[in-house]
């Protein structure tokens, strides 16, 4: 799902985020190397990741990004990490 949700942004072509989380948040360096495994250049895949982790999303919804794997979240978490994803891409893609 959060694949077709970035995808269908068109600002970061390809962006996928599909790592395992061994418990607690992704680790940035996680993140960007994830992210930069999808073409995403090293600055914008490091803005991304900044903008995940410094926001007010909880581990659980980190973990369920970087897993692609929504199932443990409830609609409203859901949401909230979705739109935080879009208008962090939104925003590193045009930085």
């Amino acid at each position: 799902m959060w694949n077709r949700k970035i995808a269908s942004l068109a600002l970061v072509p390809g962006l996928a985020l599909t790592m395992s989380a061994c418990g607690g948040a992704p680790s940035k360096d996680d993140l960007v190397e994830r992210i930069q495994k999808q073409d995403v250049q090293p600055g914008a895949a490091a803005c991304i990741a900044d903008e995940l982790l410094d926001s007010d999303l909880s581990d659980e919804q980190l973990s369920a990004i970087a897993d692609d794997d929504e199932s443990g979240l409830s609609d409203e978490e859901f949401g909230e990490a979705q739109e935080v994803l879009g208008k962090a891409a939104g925003s590193c893609a045009t930085s």
